[in-house]
């Protein structure tokens, strides 16, 4: 871990200068699309809305379940811990992941995330193919494995999801990093007392608000939906026999974003492990 209070402070003030970059210019983001996608929400039915939003948190829910209980988060975290103990040969479980330097959590993560952003980018260049099954699998795949990359990175500063209260933690985290970007900043301040909700006398269990999507957050599968239409449009614009151009714009599309929930849940998770070694060495 960090050994003075004097290197935190440091790069909790780096944390607070990116925080600063990122979100200036978020009340920027091209309004006239935000004005069409309210426009649309707002013709849709409230009672659906809401039906959409408990269906979608329902989904997140099944989905984070399902992940952390098959076999590859065992190896993933065999893996963590493996590389952990090149470290230290005192690791023997995830959250003893928290002994490591700033560092060295930082190189671990940086391993799985990037792997991440990788399966975002080539699925949606199989996307950019244009078939009707590929089109309608692509919202739920990016979203499992967006929401994968925020357990990752919560794995890597040794927060162990088994724990009710770090599942809905990194539930949220995943929300603010997919969220439009003119919605994150509020959320990323909801964030910082997300941890108070954690209940002290019953450790894993979790105190505060269970919904995880809100109306403003249904903006994001709208710019989705537009971007398969425009897969859909370019699927017969063919390169040598190849819709290049739709594979192509998939895939950014899908990185673009997985980079956004990348840099959210990177920086969400330091923080917080930087300030609680802060309050530890009092």
């Amino acid at each position: 871990m960090p050994s003075s209070p004097e290197q935190i402070e440091e790069r909790l003030q780096a944390i607070r200068e990116w925080e600063q970059r990122y979100f200036e210019n978020r009340e920027m983001d091209t309004w006239s699309v935000q004005e069409l996608q309210a426009e649309a929400l707002s013709r849709f039915p409230e009672k659906w809305q809401k039906k959409l939003i408990e269906g979608v948190d329902r989904f997140l829910f099944y989905t984070q379940s399902m992940i952390l209980n098959a076999n590859v988060q065992r190896e993933v975290e065999e893996r963590i811990l493996a590389t952990a103990r090149v470290f230290r040969d005192d690791i023997a479980n995830i959250t003893d992941v928290r002994k490591l330097t700033l560092e060295q959590n930082q190189f671990i993560r940086m391993q799985l995330v990037a792997k991440q952003r990788l399966y975002a980018f080539g699925q949606g260049g199989i996307t950019g193919f244009g078939g009707p099954f590929l089109l309608a699998a692509d919202l739920p795949l990016l979203m499992a494995i967006n929401l994968r990359t925020v357990q990752l990175s919560a794995l890597s500063f040794g927060y162990d999801m088994r724990h009710p209260a770090e599942m809905m933690i990194a539930l949220k985290v995943f929300e603010v990093g997919s969220s439009p970007f003119s919605a994150q900043y509020q959320g990323w301040k909801e964030l910082e007392s997300e941890q108070e909700n954690i209940v002290g006398d019953f450790p894993g269990f979790y105190n505060g608000s269970e919904q995880i999507i809100n109306e403003e957050w249904l903006h994001q599968p709208l710019r989705q939906i537009g971007k398969l239409a425009m897969i859909f449009m370019l699927r017969k614009k063919l390169i040598q026999g190849v819709p290049l151009i739709g594979i192509a714009y998939g895939a950014y599309s899908n990185y673009r974003l997985a980079k956004q929930v990348s840099d959210i849940s990177g920086y969400y998770y330091e923080r917080r492990y930087l300030l609680e070694r802060w309050h530890e060495k009092g």
